[in-house]
Parts: C-alpha cells; sequence; structure tokens
C-alpha cells in the first residue's frame, strides 16, 4: 500500500466546461490539497480524498474568474471530494 500527499504548490485540478453550447472554457484550480492511497496488489482497495478551495479558480479571464466565485457558480469557498472506487483501464 502506497500513500501520496498532492503538495497544493504542484499541483491543479484541470477542467473544461461547455459555453453557449458553441466551445469550451477551460481552467483550473490551484493549490489542490489531498491525499492518494494505493494498493496495486488490489486497486479497489484504493482511495483518493482531495480538497478545492473553490476561490483559486483560473480560467485566463479575470472578469470571468470573479463571475465564477460568486455564490451563483461555487457556493462553497472549499469543496471536498473522495472516492473509494477503483478500476483497471485497458493496457
Amino acid at each position: 500500500m502506497a500513500k501520496w500527499n498532492f503538495e497544493p504548490g504542484h499541483t491543479a485540478a484541470e477542467f473544461r466546461a461547455r459555453h453557449m453550447m458553441v466551445t469550451y472554457v477551460r481552467g483550473h484550480f490551484k493549490n489542490v490539497r489531498g491525499t492518494l492511497v494505493f494498493d496495486p496488489d488490489n486497486p479497489r482497495n484504493s482511495s483518493v480524498e482531495v480538497n478545492i478551495d473553490a476561490k483559486e479558480i483560473w480560467t485566463g479571464v479575470p472578469e470571468r474568474d470573479d463571475h465564477l466565485r460568486t455564490v451563483i457558480f461555487l457556493m462553497w469557498s472549499i469543496t471536498r471530494r473522495s472516492s473509494s472506487r477503483a478500476s483497471k483501464l485497458r493496457s
């Protein structure tokens, strides 16, 4: 069993979202914190926990970032996600 800690200065969560059904807006959240526990012998025993400070959003357009930080889009300043499900991808 191996455990990794996400280093806030070296980790980001990237995303893309549809904009007016024509194109995509891409961006990321900086300073992601969390841990990954990986069991190479039994990947189903692996887990991940991630904490994202939603105020750290960056899309490259300051006005859009300010708008996305409003309560309408990002209702919590920190979002926490965890998972204990893992599956094998084709090799």
